[in-house]
């Protein structure tokens, strides 16, 4: 067990360096560095023609979710879903939120998916 306060557990991932985030964000077109409270984190925005796309979208999410044993802040509305990875138990991104990422643009947004202005999304 942690015996300091406010400290990643030692089990946590470790966190990645500026140059891996913005090497990330380079090579994965919609990605955007935020920060989820204090922590930095990862985000993109895919549309859709309704709510219900999105909705079907942010399921699949969720599976991939329950598979990865990691789950992402999820914001869904009328045709948008906006999916946030972090690692709170590292207070901030690792590769698995890389890796998640990965994955979470390899999922089929669907039929009623929307071109995003910038390249931001599906």
């Amino acid at each position: 067990m942690n015996s300091q306060p406010n400290s990643p557990p030692a089990h946590a991932a470790p966190a990645v360096t500026a140059i891996d985030l913005e090497a990330f964000l380079t090579h994965q077109p919609g990605w955007q560095s935020t920060a989820e409270g204090a922590e930095p984190a990862i985000q993109k925005t895919w549309r859709f023609a309704d709510f219900r796309a999105a909705m079907a979208f942010a399921d699949q999410v969720a599976a991939l979710a329950e598979r990865l044993n990691h789950h992402p802040t999820l914001t869904v509305g009328w045709g948008r879903c906006t999916v946030r990875w972090s690692t709170h138990e590292a207070g901030g991104l690792t590769a698995r939120d890389f890796d998640a990422a990965r994955q979470t643009d390899l999922l089929d947004p669907g039929p009623n998916a929307l071109p995003n202005p910038e390249g931001a999304g599906a």
